[in-house]
This record gives structure tokens, sequence and C-alpha cells, in this order.
């Protein structure tokens, strides 16, 4: 979930987005995440479907597929989440573009029903993830009717440039958009913007870690690359997700890039319920001790990218022999993870390991963090899914 603002309102609206994708973690249990493709629409669906995004373990695609449709007049669109990146679908009648921290990005305008878009009414979807299930906060697709021709624009209020156009033409023009048409346009527009987050993804490998020697002996490494971004769409992962060091050597995180992403180290702290509020501790960076990190306990940089607040390092010593694990939790159900592995303490410093290439495909292998490591993470959430639920309840009334 990427928010181009700044200070506490874009914190509100990334808050928000990780509310929305931990709850449905709650509501649908472990998973294995897979790469997704469109799939053809059944037999039974009444008129065309639009994906909403796309992505495998690592990487979210942040487009609608396809972008442009044509639909004969009286259509109703289904608009189908397709990823597990939160999306809007939005129509912005006769208002100005949303901002990013907009709050109605996280409510379904109208409430209920299918709402008939004639381009005057703002019209949104809230927030849509692959997999809710009915009754949750937020939901898998949107349906929308078009009693009227004419071209009407929307957006995703989340992540800026995610657009589309819907062109409603009469029943009998022959540039209708069919559903196979839709579907291989999608297939085209997913796998170029994939393949152009690989092809990144590969450079922030090559670039490797900074390693700084202290006047100690032990050595600071500069991971830079914690996500990534190839037009609307993002790295998930941290560069390198795997590091090898020494007690007393420091890693050093910075985001550089437009999108909000957290590093936290749970220490064995369960993530506990949904964030629901700013006031959240861990919304708030939660540093280690000034002796440093022994694995014990939560420690979290907080929210931070470009254009969230000041945006500092955050740098960790580490001080006992160990493997790390460490997540971000606002991407750790696609995988956004990665471990520190401290070695003893010896006269020469190692070099940190470039992690493998990350694998793709249907394997089910998340990226920088192992899938056992995602299941249990989620399913410790799943613990706190009542107070979650609750909490939702509470807000929406």
């Amino acid at each position: 979930m990427r928010a181009i603002v700044s200070s506490r309102k874009a914190q509100r609206l990334a808050a928000a987005a990780l509310s929305a994708t931990l709850l449905l973690a709650t509501a649908v249990g472990p998973y294995r995440a897979s790469a997704q493709t469109p799939t053809p629409t059944p037999a039974a669906a009444v008129g065309p479907v639009v994906l909403v995004g796309s992505g495998e373990p690592g990487y979210s695609v942040n487009l609608f597929g396809p972008k442009t449709i044509t639909v004969a007049q009286g259509s109703t669109i289904t608009f189908k989440s397709n990823w597990l990146e939160p999306h809007t679908v939005t129509f912005t009648g006769t208002e100005a573009m949303p901002r990013p921290d907009d709050a109605r990005a996280t409510t379904r305008i109208p409430a209920s029903g299918t709402p008939a878009y004639d381009g005057t009414t703002f019209t949104n979807s809230g927030f849509l993830i692959q997999g809710a299930p009915p009754g949750a906060p937020v939901a898998a697709s949107f349906n929308v009717s078009f009693p009227k021709t004419g071209t009407f624009p929307f957006l995703c209020i989340i992540h800026p440039g995610m657009n589309g156009t819907v062109t409603v033409v009469a029943a009998s023009a022959p540039e209708i958009s069919t559903q196979a048409a839709l579907d291989t346009a999608a297939r085209t527009q997913f796998a170029a913007d994939l393949a152009a987050l690989k092809a990144e993804q590969a450079k922030l490998v090559a670039k490797g870690v900074t390693q700084t020697r202290n006047a100690d002996g032990s050595s600071t490494w500069s991971i830079v690359n914690v996500g990534g971004m190839v037009g609307t769409s993002d790295i998930m992962q941290f560069v390198p997700a795997a590091v090898n060091i020494q007690v007393g050597d420091t890693v050093t995180w910075q985001n550089s890039v437009q999108a909000p992403h957290i590093v936290t180290f749970l220490g064995g702290t369960p993530p506990g319920a949904p964030v629901m509020s700013l006031e959240d501790p861990r919304l708030r960076p939660v540093p280690p001790s000034a002796a440093g990190y022994d694995g014990t306990g939560m420690i979290t940089s907080g929210l931070n990218g470009v254009g969230f607040g000041p945006n500092p390092p955050f740098s960790v010593k580490f001080t006992k022999p160990g493997t790390f694990p460490y997540i971000c939790i606002l991407h750790v159900d696609q995988g956004m993870g990665g471990n520190v592995t401290v070695a003893a303490q010896t006269t020469a410093p190692t070099a940190p390991t470039a992690p493998a290439p990350p694998k793709t495909g249907s394997s089910g292998e998340s990226v920088g963090v192992t899938s056992a490591m995602v299941v249990a993470v989620l399913a410790l959430l799943t613990l706190a899914a009542p107070l979650g639920a609750r909490a939702v309840s509470r807000r929406a009334r």
C-alpha cells in the first residue's frame, strides 16, 4: 500500500491498509501464496469481470486488468481482487481525484447494493483484497452497473497512477469487449509489469550491501533496499533478505522508496489484533536497547518510507549468536521478511551472504521469509481474530 503524502495523514491510511490486510489474515487463516494469473470467467457470471491487481510472493502488480474496458449500456462490471495487496475501485463523479490519505478509501460508497454509475456520484469499493470472506469489513469484489453511455475513468485511491477507463456504448456496437479479450489483455499487462519488477529486483541484488568498519573492530552493514518500485508496482522484499554477520555488528535498514514498510523483529511476541488506531504502539518505533539486541522482545522501525515522516534509518546491533527472523508487518502476507544470522565474534568479520534468487511460479514459496514463518505469523494472528472483529465493529459504529 502506498500513499505519496507526508506526516500523520499518510500514517492514517497506511494503518487502515494494515488493519484490512491483517484482518483478512485472521479470517482466512494460514495459506500458501502462489502466483496469480487471470482465470476464465465462470459461465454463470453476469457481465464482464475486471481484475484488480495481481502479483506473486515478493511482488505486487498494482494495475487494473485490463486498464480499458468497453461494455454495452446497462452492463454490470464485476471488479475482482486478484492479489493480497489492498486496492480500491473508485469512480470520482464530479469530484477531483482524492488524495491518497482520503478517509473514504476504506469506505464502501454506497454502503450496499450495486451502484448505478452515471458519471456524477462519488462511488467507491472500499478495500478489495483477494480471499475476503462474506461479511468481512473488506471485500473480494465490487459490482458497478452503467445505465448511460459515455467514458468513465476510475482509479485506486491508495496507489496513485493506478487508473482505468470504462467506455459504455450502445448494445449493438461492435467494439464491446469480450471476456476472452479482457482476460488476454490482463495477462499481457500483468506479465509485463511482473517482468519489470523482477528485472529491478535483480539490479537491487547486484548492489549488495555496504560494509563500514567501526573503531571497535565491528562492522555496520547497510541494507538500503527496503522494497522497490517500478511505476505503480512494488517489490515486497528486503534486498538482500539474508545477511551473515558477527556478534557486535550492526545492520541498518533504510527505506528509499515511496511505499511504506516496517522492519519488525517479533522476538517471540505475538503481533496481536489488527491495528485500529494511530495510537497503536506497533506503528511507532520501538528501538533496541543501547546495549543492543539479543532476540528478546519486539523491536520495530515503525512506519517509514519516502514521504512518511522523518524516515530515519533503523539500526540494530546484535549481541548474541543465532538466527533472527524479521518481517514487514504490512506485507508479511506477501512474503516480505528476512533473516539476520549472527555468528560468534572472530578476528575477521565475514561478508553478508547474498540470498538465492527468489522462487516464483506456483511453488508457494515466499521471498525472503520461509512459508513456515509466514504460516506461523498468520496462525498467531488467527488467535487475535475475535478481538480484531470486535474492534472493527466498534469502529463501524
